[in-house]
């Protein structure tokens, strides 16, 4: 056998280095003679040929290729991961979306400033930290299957599952089909492939769209997840290749999607796959998706994950935080609009993940002497590890912010909007970020509209030790809202105004959250007149 595949081999024309071909390359076949490898490169060597070698097209049947293994694990000492309170996820889920291009921080060598040591692998979760996980992104072909967006993202779906399921089985993982750069036609992120219509394509007949569903199903048996994520971005915008088509075949996909994962599970024995889609908080995106249709869509959905971010960035001249608390410079462009928008059209509070961000937008400022949120500017620097212009992640922020305090210029520089969010100027730079307090602003709304919890895009962008995502930890620890008493963090005292028929309705009561999180007896002694005593006679004083 190994002799033949040799002579096989031998015979096939020279290597034609560095032409793509199929899964990666919309199908592309490679020249008479060659064979298409793993990597969708066009060559005639083992690598490139041998289907034992993952031979995608055109190859040399040698045997069934190994199971996926995933890139060597790092060393990480699993005994001190932080780990929350048990009553953490208590009231509230938290989802968090992996990036794979992660994995490429610090070896390219023309962003110098980064070193390897910044690569994000799966063994850089902490997945105590959430109650899903979300792998993104892989892609779809014209032939409606499910492929690889990154070269690795067999091996690296694997390895992600068995590292945050085996340190925490109580995780649930999806993998997401889509995102903004599928949806945004060709670009070097994706061969310069016009994939931006292939969504509208898809679900456009019901054979297409079985095509898909069955695919799906299988990715996420192959690889050990446990449900869908579909981020189609967006829904029947004409501007990113849809159609008005697409809301009516969205809501058929939905539902035949659901059907399928009900009988797959009926038939295997497992459990049903969980189905989310990620959902525009833009209200002009929104109206694409049309209320009756999300209406029917969402009771098949496991839920929805909304895109609370990227309101502003350096697309706008205009400079603010790009996911504002409330409506800032545009009247429903924010975190609580978003959310109202939905709960509005009937989508149940107890579907929606709303989404934080764990990175900035920033602006080279026009005028110096114009700084405020409102003010304008251009396409700001390249973070330096990130390097993409008009972008820093948390980590990359965290570190100028402390670069500005070991030089005590932190004081004028950081600053807060009360219902906007935080903002830091240096140099000619304004970044718009999240932190501490608009964490805390941000899950007191979710505990109050009473959503499903959180997600955070992405989990690679918080520094390595992820200070920002444990600090919103503490913030869901908290006593849900109760009547007019508001969700409360633990060991705090709520306060609201005294009853419309109290003697002093001007007045406040106070409530305290336990450790626990229970509520404590309220204390409405200011709402009602005490009579005085006289502390002698142990009666009321005459006339009083």
């Amino acid at each position: 056998m190994y002799q033949l595949l040799v002579v096989a081999i031998a015979l096939i024309a020279q290597t034609a280095y560095g032409q793509n071909c199929d899964s990666q390359n919309n199908g592309a076949l490679c020249l008479t003679g060659q064979c298409c490898s793993n990597a969708g490169f066009c060559g005639t060597t083992a690598e490139y040929c041998l289907t034992s070698q993952r031979c995608q097209a055109q190859c040399i049947n040698d045997g069934p290729p190994p199971p996926p293994q995933g890139p060597k694990p790092q060393s990480i000492d699993t005994s001190k991961l932080f780990k929350p309170p048990d009553n953490t996820f208590a009231t509230k889920q938290l989802v968090g979306y992996f990036s794979n291009w992660a994995q490429y921080r610090g070896l390219d060598p023309s962003v110098p400033s980064c070193d390897k040591n910044q690569s994000f692998l799966p063994e850089n979760i902490n997945p105590f930290l959430y109650t899903h996980l979300n792998y993104a992104f892989v892609f779809m072909t014209n032939n409606n299957s499910i492929v690889p967006h990154e070269y690795d993202d067999l091996d690296l779906s694997m390895h992600f599952n068995k590292w945050v399921k085996g340190l925490n089985p109580s995780i649930t993982t999806s993998f997401s089909v889509g995102g903004w750069t599928m949806n945004d036609g060709p670009s070097k992120f994706t061969g310069n492939i016009d994939y931006s219509t292939f969504f509208s394509q898809m679900a456009s007949t019901s054979g297409s769209r079985s095509t898909f569903i069955q695919s799906c199903i299988k990715w996420a048996r192959d690889l050990g997840f446990d449900g869908i994520d579909i981020d189609w971005e967006y829904v029947g915008d004409p501007t990113r290749g849809g159609t008005s088509a697409d809301t009516e075949n969205f809501t058929s996909l939905v539902k035949e999607m659901r059907d399928a994962a009900r009988a797959e599970a009926a038939s295997s024995g497992k459990n049903e796959l969980l189905i989310t889609v990620a959902a525009p908080a833009d209200p002009d995106k929104f109206n694409l998706i049309q209320v009756g249709g999300l209406r029917l869509s969402v009771t098949r959905l496991t839920g929805i994950i909304l895109m609370t971010y990227d309101f502003y960035g350096n697309w706008d001249p205009r400079m603010d935080s790009q996911a504002p608390i409330a409506d800032t410079l545009q009247k429903g462009w924010s975190f609580t609009s978003a959310i109202d928008l939905y709960l509005n059209a009937g989508v149940p509070g107890s579907k929606i993940n709303a989404g934080i961000p764990l990175y900035g937008r920033i602006w080279t400022i026009d005028d110096p002497s114009c700084t405020s949120p409102g003010c304008t500017g251009t396409a700001g620097i390249s973070g330096r590890c990130t390097a993409e212009s008009g972008f820093l992640a948390y980590f990359e922020i965290k570190e100028i912010i402390d670069a500005l305090d070991s030089q005590n210029m932190l004081s004028t520089a950081l600053n807060f909007a009360s219902q906007d969010g935080y903002f830091l100027v240096f140099d000619d730079q304004w970044v718009g970020y999240d932190d501490e307090n608009s964490f805390q602003a941000k899950v007191d709304i979710i505990n109050n509209k009473g959503i499903r919890g959180g997600m955070l895009w992405a989990v690679d962008l918080d520094t390595a030790d992820f200070s920002l995502t444990k600090k919103l930890l503490e913030y869901y620890q908290s006593c849900p809202k109760d009547g007019d008493w508001p969700a409360t963090s633990a060991n705090s005292e709520a306060e609201i105004l005294c009853s419309s028929d109290s003697a002093f309705p001007q007045e406040t009561q106070t409530r305290m959250c336990n450790e626990d999180l229970t509520w404590g007896v309220v204390d409405n002694s200011a709402c009602n007149p005490v009579r005085p005593v006289s502390l002698a006679a142990q009666k009321c004083v005459e006339g009083q």
